[in-house]
């Protein structure tokens, strides 16, 4: 029993030290102080800590602190990969797929994604599923990739949000439902990503899993289009047509981030300039400026 006894307090004093280089590392490195990071991170990955072996990777990577190796970074990252970090798990299946560090091997990326995946690694899971989509590493299988968006999707990644979108508008691994389709594209949409944005406002222009309604049509195309959707004002244009227009009948206005003079410009415009109307409350209009592909609200005693 003594014998345990003091075995076990030294276990816990190499846990403590070990801890203690980890996070004196963490220290330094948020400090920007790379090669003291460097340092520290080596100490406590030379005596096992994954995470440690893990920032030992990204360093070497990076080339923080030390000149970019990537033979280094995938060797720390195998690591605490092979410990079972689902991180570093990622890392080494994102070197295998690209051939950067290591030979390019799609099936052992594929391998190391779904070890990773099986923990409830949420890149893991969506980038496993584009695999099992384009069958790259692995048999090409739609209800596979269904299946992992799905898993990463519930965990708010928006790409696998889309993709699941696209897969239920269309049928693919799962059975066609442009309500389902509808719900997974609004929820990516709602956190940005311009590809749901754009694919909302397909699902709103053609009546598709909602009524049809070219408005919020105009609504996500216009949103998509600012945040970098090369089509999406595009099929703007086309909602357009649907639309009321009214011209500013005043000589210069502002149109604004929202439905008060609170809200920050958003653009200028001046009389005679056209906009499309796209719903009105308390006063103000929200609008589409065509030529500059912005929304915003206009006061709508400027209009005519």
């Amino acid at each position: 029993m003594k014998w345990k006894l003091v075995l076990a307090g030294v276990a816990s004093l190499h846990a403590s030290m070990v801890f203690a280089d980890f996070d004196q590392g963490l220290f330094e490195y948020k400090k920007g102080n790379f090669a003291s990071a460097l340092y520290e991170w080596r100490q406590s990955a030379e005596k096992g800590d994954i995470e440690s072996q893990y920032r030992l990777g990204m360093m070497y990577e990076k080339g923080q602190g030390v000149p970019s190796n990537l033979k280094k970074a995938s060797k720390w990252y195998r690591l605490s990969a092979d410990a079972g970090h689902p991180p570093a798990q990622i890392k080494v299946a994102d070197m295998y797929l690209s051939g950067r560090g290591e030979k390019a091997d799609p099936a052992a990326a594929a391998l190391w994604y779904q070890r990773a995946a099986r923990q409830g690694a949420a890149q893991a899971q969506f980038r496993l599923g584009l695999l099992h989509l384009e069958g790259r590493g692995v048999e090409k299988n739609d209800a596979e990739a269904a299946k992992w968006f799905k898993a990463a999707a519930e965990q708010n990644v928006t790409s696998a949000q889309n993709n699941l979108g696209s897969l239920y508008e269309n049928g693919r691994g799962v059975e066609q439902d442009d309500a389902k389709a509808f719900q997974w594209y609004s929820k990516a949409a709602k956190e940005g990503d311009a590809y749901a944005q754009n694919n909302l406002g397909a699902m709103y222009a053609r009546g598709k899993g909602v009524k049809r309604n070219h408005a919020w049509a105009v609504f996500w195309f216009a949103t998509a289009a600012q945040n970098g959707n090369r089509v999406a004002a595009d099929n703007a244009a086309a909602s357009l047509r649907h639309l009321r227009t009214k011209r500013i009948r005043v000589a210069t206005a502002n149109i604004r981030a929202g439905n008060s003079t609170s809200h920050d410009i958003v653009a200028k415009v001046k009389q005679g300039d056209v906009l499309h109307i796209l719903g009105s409350t308390n006063g103000w209009s929200q609008v589409y400026l065509q030529q500059q592909q912005r929304l915003g609200w206009i006061s709508s005693s400027l209009l005519e």
